[in-house]
């Protein structure tokens, strides 16, 4: 049996209502109220799946496969502190505190845009560790913005404070979650293969406005894209902060804003948002300067949130947009590339990239400048939160599996089916045109859909899809007639 050494999971959202991994509460809506709650006191049935699962596949092995955290499984921009620890406890609870661990007691935690607050709160803790650590009469180096590709390089070790607390406490005195960002790499002995995770926020262009607005207001002083990691989350940390990861804590308005966040499928909703905005930032205008600006206003602001509804996310009808093609290989080229040639050397031969944040799985095998003839096979993970109140079949959420030789495999665990059956968990097809590996077909062969876990997690995801469906549906319900008033 060729075992499991690496369980990639992204774009959890624990503590997020729409996430299919946090538990509901569902009440009739009232005035005011979509109907739904999150309880962090009760595991989703489809958290213990997954954590069960992934157990059934690893069952036998020398050691525990280790888990590859790549961002957003904290929902800071969305949901409230505390809900999204008390669910990030119950996992480790079921990972770790309920039988033989599931994973090894090191985490890998790449953060993510929604989760971004937590990056921050390392690399300052990271640095302050660096600075007391250093002699009295040392020159400092400046605080840093990002992490060496491998763990083992970072000296002081980055490591999240409140993940590690949480974990501990869940049931396992062992654990530890050691922090990468924005990109976290593993190579083979020989050096010829190299596996890069990444969240992949980077690679949709309103991740990088600050860039953008730097080289629109001083024109000239940089010739092409930002290729140097460090120097691009220099750029646009603050941005992704505050947008992402802060926003969403800020009181009435961070509860509002999973309310517009759900019009962003809507063209008519949209309009209603702009017009209502420039309305709001105009009032105290002048009478007669006032239509003006409000005109300007409203195609500025049209312009801008229609980027963000057509983010990935916000497209939920293919896997892929050509935009979301453009901005993955821009990353690969620029940024990747310049980390993997500054810190190792060259490239490597044999190069995998796995990815989250767009909420759409996939496997593919792309020919991407600067890499080998070979290309660059790129795998992303999916996600599991459920956005749009009709199902949306592209999206759904895998475990990327990984070998000691870093083949990959992903497991989807649910996908949003166009009817109300279950899904059956299965493996997704390598590459066009490849043959699946004999370790992708002995996978296969360890996975029954029609028995348990494997049908029983089908079940659950089937009913909490259905679930989240009615909760998007409240919830556009809901902001319809808050604008209305």
């Amino acid at each position: 049996m060729t075992e499991i050494r690496y369980v990639v999971l992204s774009d959890l959202h624990f503590g997020a209502e729409n996430s299919v991994l946090t538990a509901l509460n569902e009440r009739p809506a009232t005035a005011g109220s979509s109907g739904f709650s999150a309880d962090p006191q009760r595991p989703s049935p489809l958290l213990g799946g997954l954590v069960n699962g992934i157990r059934a596949l690893t069952r036998g092995q020398d050691r525990p496969p280790t888990l590859i955290l790549a961002g957003d499984i904290l929902d800071l921009a969305l949901s409230l502190d505390e809900v999204c620890a008390m669910v990030f406890r119950l996992f480790a609870h079921l990972a770790y505190g309920d039988g033989p661990p599931a994973f090894d007691p090191v985490i890998h935690y790449v953060p993510g845009n929604h989760d971004h607050h937590e990056w921050e709160i390392t690399r300052e803790g990271q640095y302050v560790d660096y600075v007391c650590g250093q002699p009295a009469d040392a020159a400092l180096a400046g605080p840093w913005h990002t992490t060496k590709l491998e763990p083992d390089a970072e000296n002081p070790l980055a490591g999240s404070a409140l993940l590690t607390g949480l974990a501990r406490k869940a049931g396992s005195a062992g654990v530890k979650v050691e922090v990468a960002y924005p990109n976290l790499a593993l190579r083979t002995a020989n050096g010829r293969r190299c596996l890069v995770v990444s969240h992949g926020h980077y690679t949709e262009s309103i991740y990088s406005l600050m860039s953008r607005l730097r080289d629109i207001l001083y024109p000239g002083q940089r010739t092409g894209p930002v290729e140097d990691i460090d120097r691009l989350e220099a750029e646009n940390f603050a941005w992704i902060d505050f947008f992402w990861s802060t926003l969403g804590r800020s009181g009435q308005v961070g509860s509002d804003m999973a309310l517009i966040y759900a019009d962003l499928t809507s063209p008519a909703a949209i309009d209603a948002l702009v017009a209502n905005l420039a309305a709001a930032l105009t009032a105290k205008a002048p009478a007669w300067l006032r239509g003006l600006e409000r005109w300007a206003l409203d195609e500025v602001l049209k312009r801008e949130v229609n980027r963000v509804a057509h983010s990935e996310r916000g497209t939920p009808t293919v896997t892929l947009t050509a935009a979301g093609q453009t901005g993955l290989r821009e990353y690969l080229t620029g940024p990747v590339r310049g980390q993997v040639r500054q810190q190792f050397g060259s490239v490597p031969e044999e190069f995998t990239f796995v990815y989250g944040h767009t909420h759409k799985p996939f496997v593919d095998r792309w020919s991407v400048p600067g890499y080998s003839g070979q290309g660059v096979c790129v795998v992303n993970t999916g996600g599991w939160v459920v956005d749009t109140a009709d199902p949306a079949p592209v999206q759904a959420g895998v475990a990327v599996l990984v070998n000691e030789d870093l083949d990959t495999a992903s497991l989807q665990f649910y996908r949003q089916g166009p009817g109300a059956a279950p899904v059956p968990v299965r493996l997704l097809p390598p590459p066009a045109g490849e043959r699946p590996s004999g370790w992708h077909a002995e996978l296969a062969s360890r996975i029954d859909p029609a028995a348990s876990p494997w049908a029983d997690i089908a079940q659950s995801a089937a009913e909490l899809v259905a679930q989240r469906h009615r909760l998007q549906a409240a919830t556009v319900a809901l902001r319809g007639a808050r604008a209305r008033k």
